[in-house]
């Protein structure tokens, strides 16, 4: 499952919010007031197109959890806590980055014991708009425009607290960085790590590939799930980074994108099932190379009882299968036997 598990995701709402501007280095921090919830649909959809998987955890002494949990208890009050983490983000802002909003959201959801916060470093922009003045229309600037394209959103962190005490993995991204490592600035101002590294995720990928596609098997051509599992990690080797669209837009390669959208919304479900199942909902990161080359082995059962077991590797190799009209004809070719004895007798 996502961070969000879908129950939240669909009883989720904001509850309070504070804004605080954050410009460049050697301008004046300002503490601002909590101000009413407005245009909460916007933020909703903002945190749930945000809210993946989590790949970092708080380490000992994180500041920022800490604090959460100080509001959650009710130990200080919501404007205080927001006070505080915003002034700690705008003295560890560096100078590369741009000026832009920071946000602390708190959340509920149908859980009654959960409460959820989110950190957003929300990018502003000029914008122009069209009003109606005086019956005529005219082009009014708007200096700290807040647009919906998700790039705007330059860093965001969601954290569950529960009974007062706030969840060791957070769901964290950072824009300025390739996911999903953070810039170290919002590393240290959040105090977490990577709790799950690449060579892991890919592990979970390769068994997302072989599980979609085992589910599929109806519709790979000649139903092999072996060669469609190789084509598909094929197609993702190249990249740089792999988010979910590119895992599925494998998987329907692998397919051989057939035309029937019917088949093709298939796919699309039973691949993101499956990457939500191994947490890897919404997570993009750059595939470790020789962990993605690891085929999975190869079971072959046959009418006649005969049971074939290999490494995918093989295939091609020192295991040949040709496909004829009336029989399939595997062929092991070997330096040397290392094992060749007999099993238990089973009842058939």
């Amino acid at each position: 499952m996502g961070y969000l598990a879908d129950e939240e995701l669909a009883s989720l709402r904001v509850e309070r919010m504070i804004i605080h501007l954050v410009g460049k280095p050697g301008e004046p921090f300002t503490p601002r007031d909590e101000i009413d919830v407005q245009e909460e649909g916007f933020f909703r959809a903002r945190i749930q197109s945000e809210a993946g998987d989590g790949v970092h955890s708080f380490v000992v002494g994180s500041e920022v959890r800490h604090q959460l949990e100080l509001i959650a208890k009710g130990e200080v009050t919501f404007p205080q806590g927001g006070q505080v983490l915003a002034r700690r983000f705008f003295d560890m802002h560096v100078k590369q980055s741009v000026a832009g909003a920071f946000f602390l959201l708190q959340l509920r959801t149908a859980a009654p014991d959960s409460v959820l916060f989110a950190l957003i470093k929300y990018d502003y922009r000029e914008a122009v708009e069209l009003t109606d003045a005086g019956g005529r229309s005219v082009l009014r600037a708007i200096v700290q425009a807040f647009v919906k394209d998700r790039h705007a959103v330059q860093k965001f962190c969601l954290v569950r607290v529960i009974d007062g005490a706030a969840q060791e993995l957070v769901c964290a991204s950072d824009r300025m960085k390739e996911a999903p490592d953070l810039t170290d600035y919002f590393e240290r101002y959040l105090g977490v790590r990577r709790s799950k590294s690449n060579a892991e995720l890919s592990k979970r990928l390769n068994e997302a590939l072989r599980g979609t596609l085992q589910d599929v098997k109806d519709i790979l051509p000649n139903s092999d799930v072996g060669a469609a599992v190789s084509k598909a990690k094929l197609a993702l080797q190249g990249r740089a980074t792999v988010s979910n669209d590119d895992i599925v837009d494998a998987v329907l390669h692998a397919a051989d994108r057939p035309d029937d959208e019917d088949l093709r919304y298939r796919i699309d479900v039973v691949t993101r099932r499956r990457l939500k199942r191994l947490q890897l909902q919404d997570i993009e990161f750059r595939p470790d190379r020789d962990t993605l080359q690891v085929q999975p082995r190869r079971i072959v059962r046959t009418a006649e009882e005969v049971r074939l077991e290999f490494p995918g590797e093989e295939l091609g190799r020192s295991v040949t299968r040709e496909t004829f009209d009336d029989e399939v004809v595997f062929t092991v070719r070997t330096r040397r036997l290392v094992e060749d004895g007999t099993l238990p007798v089973k009842t058939r």
